[in-house]
């Protein structure tokens, strides 16, 4: 059960990292500028923050396994849609949206089929294989792009989420109790106060970063695909040696340190002159940020009642999405103005807000 759990993820993921990746340059092949971009980067994650409430409402009633159908069925159709280059936005927000029906879903029956003491085990396991995919779906990307054209890569995504469909059937369907704040509501801003600061953050430069490193070193797509598929790769490496750390330092130790060290590569990502050093400093950055996500909804989960949990991490993603989509919408207009030196601005801006969030976590996870 779980392993075919995991293993519909790994191909969900697939396809939704070909999009993911590609989708800049993709809106950029149909005409859209870069303030548009930054607008659709906005409506992208924001139909999350739109949906949140009534996904919240939606989803223990439907069931975990439904929904997972369900958002399986948006992205399809979200996905048709960016291909055939058929309401772009609408595309743009169906394939948002799926990715929110999913983040409901998925923790909340993951924790439900794995016992407590193996959660971060699974979850880091998980998380590795979903975002290791980004290896193979973003050099796939840049290899198709540069022999078909930016117009041909996201059809090839497709196919994945239909892989997906027969290894979720036959699994217990699962169902939550409906979202109750009350006295809770405290716990819950706590829990989501660092991640909101670091999505905002997030939210100024992690979408552009493939038209930065493009722009700025002159790449070609197959260069910057092969670039974010050895980042997606770091990652997926970085999360499967969380149980090791989480068991020297504790749960919050580890994502404090990992999410610390990550600040100086940051740094060398903005401003280091050198193709080789920016590359590393991507790799590292990116693997040593993102490791903590599986511990984070490990933590989250031993905290809150199983009825809560699809509920939280709606409200977290929709939290994380309308931040991060203020993010990428100002960040497209600051360089719409001031044109490639906006990115000396917005990574500094960056670097505080992480910095901040980070410092944040021992509170929120304080007993």
């Amino acid at each position: 059960m779980i392993r075919n759990l995991l293993l519909a993820s790994f191909l969900w993921s697939l396809g939704a990292n070909l999009v993911y990746f590609f989708l800049n340059f993709h809106l950029e092949a149909l005409g859209f500028g870069r303030e548009a971009i930054g607008l659709a980067q906005a409506l992208f994650v924001g139909v999350g923050v739109a949906f949140a409430l009534p996904l919240a409402w939606l989803i223990p009633r439907l069931g975990y396994l439904r929904s997972f159908h369900l958002a399986l069925g948006l992205a399809l159709l979200g996905g048709g849609l960016l291909s055939l280059g058929l309401f772009p936005l609408l595309g743009v927000a169906l394939y948002g949206l799926s990715g929110a029906v999913l983040q409901g879903a998925m923790p909340a029956l993951l924790a439900r089929v794995v016992p407590e003491g193996e959660r971060v085990r699974v979850f880091s396991l998980q998380a590795a294989l979903t975002t290791a995919t980004g290896f193979l779906s973003t050099l796939l990307a840049g290899l198709l792009s540069d022999r078909l054209g930016a117009r041909a890569v996201l059809p090839f995504a497709l196919p994945f989420f239909l892989l997906a469909l027969p290894l979720i059937r036959g699994l217990a369907e699962g169902q939550g109790a409906l979202p109750r704040f009350g006295g809770r509501f405290a716990l819950w801003l706590k829990l989501f106060l660092p991640n909101a600061v670091i999505a905002f953050g997030a939210g100024l430069v992690i979408p552009f970063l493939n038209l930065y490193l493009k722009e700025k070193f002159g790449l070609s797509y197959s260069a910057t695909g092969l670039i974010f598929a050895l980042s997606s790769l770091a990652t997926g490496a970085a999360m499967l040696l969380q149980p090791l750390l989480v068991r020297r330092v504790g749960g919050v130790g580890a994502v404090v340190f990992v999410q610390a060290l990550s600040l100086p590569f940051l740094a060398a990502l903005a401003w280091a002159p050198w193709l080789p050093v920016v590359t590393l400093a991507l790799l590292v950055r990116g693997a040593l940020m993102n490791a903590a996500g599986p511990v984070y909804a490990a933590l989250v989960t031993e905290r809150l009642k199983e009825g809560e949990r699809p509920g939280f991490f709606l409200m977290e993603g929709a939290l994380w999405s309308l931040l991060f989509a203020l993010g990428s919408a100002l960040s497209g207009v600051v360089q719409g103005a001031l044109g490639p030196v906006a990115f000396h601005y917005l990574f500094a801006t960056t670097l505080t807000l992480y910095a901040l969030g980070i410092a944040l976590w021992p509170w929120a996870f304080r007993r």
